[in-house]
């Protein structure tokens, strides 16, 4: 649950010491990650994260793994809850999918940043980042034909290297 949080330079080190059993140095590292993140109170922002993980976990949980795990649950942790959420169940050409606004990022000092998730094997809560406008985060400039790839006749362009399909009044993406 922590991952999303880690500086660039803490994942490696994060992810070997999950692999180990040495519970000592894992607390050892949670607290020097939350003694720099919230020098006056670590306890205190550890607990409230943790909260918040617990929530993720539970909204976003899913037969694939834990909620904080899945692409939505490290986009929640990593920059909070969106402004504003879409979400599309029913379009005939495409898979469930959702795309989450953020009107400002500090994060990545951006506006109007967008991400698109989808659930292509339409299994229980298995929502995949397709594209996204955020600095350091999957871009796919083909996220349109993915999502609707049961149209591949309405691909514009080559259809090798399209990365748009013909517009339709049902389609909302």
């Amino acid at each position: 649950a922590h991952l999303p949080i880690a500086d660039q330079h803490q994942v490696s080190t994060l992810g070997e010491l999950l692999k180990t059993n040495r519970i000592k140095s894992q607390r050892q590292f949670i607290y020097q990650l939350w003694k720099t993140k919230a020098p006056s109170n670590p306890e205190e922002a550890y607990k409230g994260y943790m909260d918040v993980a617990a929530a993720v976990d539970k909204k976003f949980y899913s037969n694939v793994g834990y909620g904080f795990q899945s692409d939505r649950g490290h986009i929640f942790l990593k920059y909070g809850k969106p402004s504003n959420v879409m979400t599309v169940d029913t379009e005939v050409d495409a898979p469930p999918y959702e795309i989450w606004y953020y009107n400002n990022m500090a994060q990545t000092r951006q506006t109007n940043v967008r991400f698109i998730f989808y659930n292509p094997t339409l299994s229980h809560n298995d929502f995949r980042l397709l594209h996204s406008t955020c600095l350091g985060q999957k871009v796919n400039p083909a996220w349109e034909v993915e999502l609707y790839k049961s149209v591949p006749q309405e691909r514009q362009g080559n259809t090798i290297d399209a990365t748009q399909v013909g517009e339709n009044w049902n389609r909302n993406a």
